[in-house]
């Protein structure tokens, strides 16, 4: 299992943007698959400022992706740094892939200088997110959630 960054192979950015659209966007009015393209493009630029997004690569596929983001969340403009679109191809998952790419996205914040990483979930996940340190802060709406993981964490690492 290899676990790098968008940027060193950023032809996968379109398979992202398709798993993305199928997952989350294609519910939403007025987004395209285009428009998820353009974004994910986006996080395949840099390896050393946000927006980016880490990869899982097992045997020279793509099997996962999350993302560190700036403003994830515009109802909540106090909240900078996001971790997000943390996805496993649904043939991959219950193998550790999404706690691996969590893991690799918590350090690359510390490596990054970021004081606090939010992350909004649903209520399934939350317990996948406290393993990793992050605590709820409050719903957003019925079944999502906004979590944090602050300087706490970071001060004993």
């Amino acid at each position: 299992m290899e676990i790098t960054l968008l940027a060193d192979y950023p032809h996968e950015a379109k398979q992202i943007a398709q798993w993305y659209y199928d997952e989350w966007a294609c519910h939403a009015p007025n987004v395209s698959k285009e428009m998820v393209l353009e974004d994910v493009a986006k996080k395949s630029v840099s390896s050393s400022q946000i927006p980016l997004a880490i990869i899982a690569r097992e045997d020279n596929k793509l099997v996962g992706v999350a993302e560190l983001k700036y403003n994830e969340n515009k109802n909540y403009p106090d909240y900078v740094h996001w971790l997000g679109g943390v996805f496993v191809a649904p043939e991959h998952r219950r193998k550790g892939i999404s706690n691996r790419l969590i893991e690799k996205s918590k350090n690359k914040a510390v490596e990054l200088g970021i004081k606090k990483l939010y992350l909004q979930c649903e209520s399934h996940n939350i317990k996948l997110y406290q393993k990793h340190g992050f605590q709820v802060l409050h719903s957003e709406g019925e079944s999502s959630f906004i979590m944090v993981l602050g300087t706490s964490y970071y001060s004993h690492n």
